[in-house]
């Protein structure tokens, strides 16, 4: 099942997903300023919409109208935004920059949905498509070796002769496979089930809360993000180190917080932004120099917010990619194991009747 499949079960069910996502924060971002335009922004998509997703709108429309801050209610209301997109939010609050971090939100997240396209299999599904196929082909070995093969077998010795050499080979590595079925062989195959679903479940959780496995301990995961907030900081000529104590606060313990504590540690001793990124793993050598070619120009919003984008798309395209390269390998796999298969089970037939002639 891919990211196309997925988010239109999410959509037909009603749960969190990027077309409903980014409908709110237009909503959000046309209101900013304007209560009654929010208001009634919220109660059309409320009336809309069904269970639950409805009722979420619901409740953070009465959050709202109690006075809590935005962000405060998005937060509250579990389930309605991804991680990095309320990330973004809070440290527009504290920047004066909401508004724009709503619309730019909005926007990469339609861009997510036209990438998770049905059109091309995704890592998600090509590695559910090879965990089925190397299932049924252990259930089809496993078979042919505790019914067919002892008839073989049986019908030789009665002959008094030999199995073919490569049939002996198939039976000998399937009989030591069985031998260390419960030992090793079995451990292994629940732990590939427990990832496969282990797996399912992140990819789920991907699409509605966008949160990705470890990504607290990868600094150039959130990048993109930092990136972002910075472009609308020097959009506002704020200050830069704001903004990534803003964004320090929100990162979950781990590699890429305490890589950005240190991005803010240089800043404040005077280094340059770009320079400490780029010594902290943040940015590369390429990525650094278009930046500071853009800073030149006076164009260092345009410049963060492309580079952003940059990622993201090669970031989804790399995804794509890997099933192209895997579908491929795993076929010519199951084909040379086949075709060792079917040799063995042919050769006694043949073998049996030059013997019988």
């Amino acid at each position: 099942m891919n990211g196309g499949h997925l988010q239109a079960m999410l959509f037909i069910f009603n749960r969190p997903e990027p077309i409903r996502q980014s409908a709110l924060l237009m909503v959000l971002a046309t209101g900013i300023g304007d209560a009654s335009t929010l208001i009634s922004g919220l109660k059309a998509l409320s009336a809309e919409s069904s269970y639950p997703w409805g009722n979420r709108i619901s409740h953070l429309l009465s959050l709202l109208e109690q006075g809590q801050q935005l962000s405060e209610a998005l937060t509250s209301v579990n389930g309605l935004l991804p991680e990095q997109t309320l990330i973004a939010i809070r440290v527009a609050e504290e920047t004066g920059t909401l508004r724009q971090a709503l619309a730019e939100e909005a926007n990469r997240l339609m861009n997510q949905t036209d990438a998770g396209s049905p059109v091309r299999p995704t890592l998600g599904g090509t590695i559910v498509w090879m965990i089925a196929i190397a299932v049924l082909l252990m259930s089809i070995l496993s078979f042919l070796m505790f019914f067919i093969i002892p008839e073989l077998k049986k019908i030789f010795d009665d002959f008094g002769t030999d199995l073919p050499a490569m049939t002996e080979l198939l039976i000998m590595q399937f009989d030591r496979a069985y031998g260390l079925w419960l030992v090793g062989a079995l451990p292994v195959f629940c732990t590939v089930v427990f990832c496969a679903f282990y797996f399912l479940y992140w990819r789920l959780r991907w699409l509605t809360s966008g949160r990705v496995l470890l990504a607290e301990h990868i600094p150039r995961h959130w990048t993109p993000l930092i990136l972002r907030m910075l472009s609308l900081t020097a959009a506002t000529s704020h200050a830069f180190g704001n903004t990534i104590h803003c964004i320090l606060k929100e990162l979950r313990p781990g590699r890429a917080a305490t890589r950005l504590s240190s991005v803010r540690m240089r800043i404040s001793a005077g280094e340059d932004i770009l320079d400490a990124m780029q010594a902290e793993g943040f940015l590369h050598v390429r990525e650094v120099s278009f930046l500071q070619s853009a800073r030149k120009t006076h164009h260092i919003d345009w410049g963060m917010l492309h580079v952003s984008r940059t990622m993201e798309r090669r970031r989804s395209r790399w995804l794509q990619m890997l099933p192209t390269l895997l579908q491929p390998m795993a076929v010519i796999a199951v084909g040379l194991l086949v075709g060792f298969v079917a040799i063995a089970m042919f050769l006694p037939i043949v073998k049996l009747i030059n013997d019988l002639s």
